[in-house]
């Protein structure tokens, strides 16, 4: 179980060999159509089934996510790619209540906007804090939850097929500036499924969650 968080905290690996830094345009370019119907259904299983139907959904496309349906439950959901930059093996279904559509979101759609561009992972770090630091993005201003209730599921990005779960199902919870020595997370821990905190994602600290198991089976079948 350790071994399967410490290795989750990384998000990161090396893709052929290359810096993710510095990964040629091909590969963005490529990276991360998923057929539109999957993707849809695939969003929405993040989240738990009385939320879906209210839920505004996102689908990722040419020039980044588009919103293909509106939703009126305050809650957003998408097939979240932030990661793929720095050479990330899995995508990450996501639905984020209010305050995480408010705050975190509007993050994850720049990212997704600057990868179909073809940025790299330096450049888009580099726009993700200029954007902190000058207010056009925010951590959220209190507790709050996003769903990611399918798991992190293992992606091709040269051919867009899903596979198997990377990391199961969990909440997150938002802990902008939290720290897993605040929890008492650390790794001696001898106790399997204690919370963690997490802050790989675009924002770092600023979009920190503490990762909590939702001890249940992924919803969603390998494709």
């Amino acid at each position: 179980m350790l071994s399967l968080v410490l290795l989750t905290l990384s998000f990161v690996v090396q893709v052929a060999g290359l810096s993710p830094a510095t990964l040629p345009l091909t590969f963005v370019d490529s990276h991360s159509l998923i057929n539109r119907e999957q993707e849809i259904e695939l969003a929405l299983k993040a989240a738990p089934i009385h939320l879906r139907a209210g839920a505004t959904v996102f689908v990722f496309g040419k020039t980044g996510y588009e919103r293909v349906r509106a939703g009126t439950n305050g809650f957003n959901c998408m097939v979240n790619r932030d990661g793929l930059q720095n050479g990330d093996t899995a995508v990450h279904p996501t639905c984020w209540d209010p305050e995480g559509s408010r705050t975190i979101l509007p993050v994850m759609l720049r990212v997704g906007e600057l990868m179909a561009q073809g940025k790299s992972a330096n450049d888009i770090k580099r726009e993700i804090d200029e954007g902190f630091s000058q207010g056009r993005f925010q951590s959220p201003a209190k507790t709050g939850i996003a769903y990611m209730l399918a798991g992190d599921i293992k992606f091709d990005s040269a051919t867009g097929k899903l596979s198997t779960v990377a990391f199961p199902p969990h909440y997150m919870i938002y802990a902008p500036g939290v720290t897993n020595a605040d929890i008492g997370f650390s790794r001696d821990a001898q106790t399997p499924g204690l919370p963690f905190v997490y802050s790989g994602y675009s924002g770092n600290v600023r979009t920190a969650y503490i990762i909590v198991p939702a001890n249940q089976s992924a919803s969603h079948p390998a494709h």
